[in-house]
């Protein structure tokens, strides 16, 4: 009996030493990671440079947001001044001024390229809640991140599967692979230039990478962003585009 005793302890030994200790489980780093981007309301300036094998092209957009569900982006300079992005619960609406018409984004239209960038509409759209659609595992823990892996729990999800590197001390993204459900890498994102505003860490630049064209990468600069602004709902109105 004392010998069985022994082994047992000495297994969980042996377990304990194998298995990875992490300070934190991944839901409470999904949790935490969710508290530094999610805001009752954001109105931001930010500046597109897209570069590929054509060249290079900037466009200028203001953002008006509300939760998790209502976006509303109108192009102030640029090839596409005057187009509107309306995210509304979860459709997609475009708006042309030169044809004064309002298109409804479905389908594989979805996975277009928004505004000619390596970001897609899909990108818009998509509910990105981690606990609500992805099931969250620690993959790794060093004295500065934390690497996630997210699993999505339903087909709806553009992206099946995620790997983000997130901060540590301030929990915010530093890096994200964007993947199919084999596995297969998408889409990459790298923030920097982070900034503390009104107690939220967040990156003033971010660079996106779409790896299956390999054509070039999107540059976003945040200029400006006020946070938990009172916003009109009517800005998020189908109606609202046109004017």
């Amino acid at each position: 009996m004392k010998n069985l005793t022994k082994k047992i302890i000495a297994g969980l030994i042996v377990l304990s030493i194998t298995l990875p200790a992490f300070s934190l489980t991944a839901e409470e780093v999904a949790v935490k990671y969710e508290e530094n981007t999610k805001y009752d309301s954001s109105i931001s300036t930010a500046t597109l440079t897209i570069k590929d094998n054509l060249g290079t092209s900037i466009q200028k957009f203001k953002s008006y947001a509300a939760g998790n569900t209502d976006t509303l982006i109108e192009i102030i300079s640029g090839p596409d001044r005057g187009q509107k992005v309306l995210r509304n619960e979860n459709s997609i609406y475009l708006f042309y001024p030169d044809a004064d018409q309002i298109i409804r984004l479905q389908g594989s239209a979805l996975k277009e390229s928004f505004m000619g960038s390596d970001f897609s509409y899909e990108d818009l759209s998509d509910d990105n809640s981690i606990l609500k659609n992805y099931t969250p595992k620690i993959l790794a823990e060093t004295s500065d991140t934390f690497t996630l892996l997210l699993t999505a729990t339903s087909r709806k999800m553009a992206y099946q599967m995620q790997e983000l590197i997130i901060d540590k001390q301030h929990f915010y993204l530093k890096s994200a692979t964007l993947m199919s459900s084999s596995g297969r890498a998408l889409r990459s994102l790298e923030n920097s230039d982070i900034e503390e505003i009104d107690g939220y860490y967040i990156p003033k630049i971010t660079v996106m990478k779409d790896l299956i064209k390999q054509q070039g990468s999107t540059t976003m600069e945040l200029d400006s962003i006020e946070l938990n602004t009172k916003i009109n709902p009517k800005t998020f109105t189908k109606e609202n585009l046109s004017w």
